[in-house]
């Protein structure tokens, strides 16, 4: 006969495998969506069944802002590519808005490293952490591609674009 102690700590085994794997089906870090707005040249929102409406920051890239140069060609670009088409998203991380950062995918082409390779967004350095997006930059510099092609005015990156225009309204 099996003793009361080591039927509970089985009982208790079988519990803590059924939770982890309950744990590693709910946060599955892809999933597929229909994107149904593009706010800008790097965050769309999402509608999935099962999560609802959410706010997706692309990972790795800053594109530019709405009232700075290639604001308006970064965003319509985006949405010609994915407004209102199922995307795959793979879910990096949630950022301090409480936004899902993460890497879309449609018909087999990352979005992120191709706004980048095209021009319409930078390697955001102070978070990336794949070579292929620094990578992505560099060709399109060299191609002098979207945002690299005025070679008479150097482009202001967007986090120096947000924190200037924040002293300018002081």
């Amino acid at each position: 006969m099996i003793s009361k102690i080591t039927k509970t700590c089985l009982v208790i085994f079988i519990c803590l495998i059924n939770v982890h794997c309950h744990a590693q089906e709910s946060s599955s870090s892809i999933l597929y969506a229909k994107v149904i707005r593009v706010v800008d040249g790097d965050t769309i929102y999402l509608r999935n069944k099962e999560h609802g409406k959410l706010k997706i920051r692309l990972a790795d890239i800053d594109a530019p802002e709405k009232d700075q140069p290639y604001g308006d060609e970064a965003t319509n670009i985006l949405k010609k590519m994915i407004d209102k088409k199922i995307v795959k998203l793979n879910k990096v991380t949630v950022d301090r808005y409480k936004r899902i950062v993460g890497i879309i995918t449609y018909e087999n082409i990352e979005i992120n490293y191709y706004l980048v390779k095209s021009g319409y967004a930078w390697c955001y350095d102070k978070y990336n952490k794949r070579e292929k997006i620094k990578l992505a930059e560099h060709l399109a510099r060299e191609k002098k591609l979207g945002i690299w092609s005025d070679q008479s005015k150097k482009p202001i990156a967007p986090w120096n674009w947000r924190k200037n225009k924040g002293k300018n309204n002081e």
